[in-house]
């Protein structure tokens, strides 16, 4: 029987690598002001980046964020319309109505209220019928340091190949390339069995429009980041990374208080 030692999920390894990219974050355009000075050094950002990073782990309350929550509506708007139901997400409001003579559909979540087009909605979740939603990924991966269990949730599985709804206000194609579930995600779909082989791996976007006083609809464009699945190469990728991960964690063990990414539940 295996003796898993960690349990990480994909979205804290994303965080991970945005820590360990610091040097190429702080080049970019958005952290240089008018004067071509830098608006974070290289020290702040990592300072900070490393500290967002103990605080995802030990799951440290925060304040709701507008585009988490526009996205994660949006996400909850798409699953009901694949499967014909009513919201499931506690805390959640959906209902269907008309606003400037557009049909849209209304979800409330925090405290935020976002409007979304029927007809931009229904368009979207046709990419995902007779697909899967929200379904758990789980499967163990061997490192030096002992097993790993490799956990998450899938957006949709479509026939051979594994989705993630991605929204964002401004997009570039490779957006998402150093993203960890279209690694984790097939693997552990393949190592636990429950597919013998996956294709491929889409990051579905809807880049935003409207969503605005005067533009209160929200529309989006959308686009499609594709990337092929290789087993064996990101079962590499994923030890790697995962071995890096834990050298870090138990260098900041003492940091670390919510103690099931070591097991210990």
């Amino acid at each position: 029987m295996s003796n898993i030692r960690y349990k990480i999920y994909p979205s804290i390894l994303d965080k991970f690598q945005t820590f360990l990219d610091t040097d190429l974050a702080v080049e970019e355009f958005w952290n240089i002001d008018s004067e071509g000075e830098y608006k974070e050094t290289a020290d702040e950002m990592s300072d900070r980046l490393e500290k967002e990073l103990i605080d995802s782990i030990n799951r440290v309350p925060h304040e709701p964020i507008e585009a988490a929550d526009k996205g994660t509506c949006f996400n909850e708007v798409i699953d009901c319309l694949i499967a014909g139901r009513k919201c499931e997400y506690e805390g959640m409001d959906i209902q269907s109505g008309e606003m400037g003579g557009n049909r849209v559909i209304t979800a409330k979540l925090n405290g935020f209220e976002f409007h979304y087009s029927v007809d931009m909605c229904k368009d979207f979740a046709t990419r995902f019928e007779g697909g899967i939603s929200q379904h758990r990924c789980e499967a163990v991966l061997p490192t030096k340091y002992g097993d790993v269990e490799l956990y998450g949730y899938a957006d949709e599985i479509v026939t051979d190949h594994v989705c993630d709804i991605k929204t964002t206000s401004r997009y570039e194609f490779g957006k998402y390339g150093k993203g960890w579930q279209r690694h984790a995600y097939p693997y552990c779909l393949i190592e636990s069995g429950q597919m013998q082989s996956v294709s491929g791996f889409a990051y579905d976007v809807v880049v935003w429009k409207g969503g605005t006083s005067r533009t209160p609809v929200l529309d989006g464009t959308f686009y499609r980041e594709w990337y092929d699945y290789h087993h064996e190469q990101s079962s590499k990728a994923l030890t790697d990374i995962c071995e890096r991960f834990i050298e870090w964690l138990e260098s900041h063990r003492e940091q670390i208080t919510d103690k099931k990414i070591f097991a210990e539940e």
